[in-house]
């Protein structure tokens, strides 16, 4: 990985991706990619599931809680979808529910 630096003074210090706003207008490029992966039924869900998990502490506190938020909504929506016998459900198919459920582990493991 590149190393990220700020100035300080006269010289340059190392520095947190966040402080750079490195996930870009404070979260929202997270945000995006993460609605634009939500429902979707490709690869594309395992690769971004991976990639919240790995920068999960990294991102801004309010991006977190929107992601929560909206994650928590779209398991209830699937929970309905799949009580109901729908064919197409809020979360994908099993396969991708079962990675959505890693990222909701993040804070469930917070909370106990």
């Amino acid at each position: 990985m590149t190393d990220i630096y700020k100035k300080q003074g006269n010289g340059f210090t190392p520095t947190a991706l966040a402080e750079q706003d490195a996930w870009g207008f404070q979260g929202l490029m997270v945000t995006a990619a993460f609605r634009y992966c939500c429902g979707r039924s490709t690869y594309i869900v395992g690769a971004c599931v991976d990639w919240l998990i790995a920068h999960w502490e990294e991102f801004p506190c309010n991006t977190r809680d929107i992601i929560r938020r909206d994650l928590e909504r779209e398991f209830a929506r699937d929970d309905e979808d799949r009580a109901d016998g729908h064919e197409h459900k809020a979360l994908g198919h099993d396969c991708d529910r079962r990675e959505w459920e890693r990222v909701r582990a993040l804070w469930k493991k917070e909370t106990t």
